[in-house]
């Protein structure tokens, strides 16, 4: 066998090993529970927020509606 050959074969192995490591832990690995508590079914107090082009939103509006809220900070 080449050497090139023989690397490659060596290659394979150790990203296989790798992988199946990676999943191991993946599955076995637990999660801690959320620290904070959902606000579902709670009355949200009223804002008013300017929307993507510019428009003040106002969540007085969508009484009566179900809204879901979140705050996406801009760029990260």
């Amino acid at each position: 066998m080449s050497t090139s050959r023989k690397f490659a074969i060596r290659l394979v192995a150790v990203l296989l090993v790798g992988v199946i490591g990676f999943i191991l832990f993946a599955l076995t690995r637990k999660l801690p529970p959320p620290q904070i508590a959902s606000a579902a079914g709670t009355v949200a107090p009223d804002f008013t927020l300017p929307d993507q082009s510019g428009q003040p939103y106002h969540l007085a509006d969508q009484k009566g509606h179900r809204v879901l809220v979140i705050f996406y900070r801009g760029y990260w």
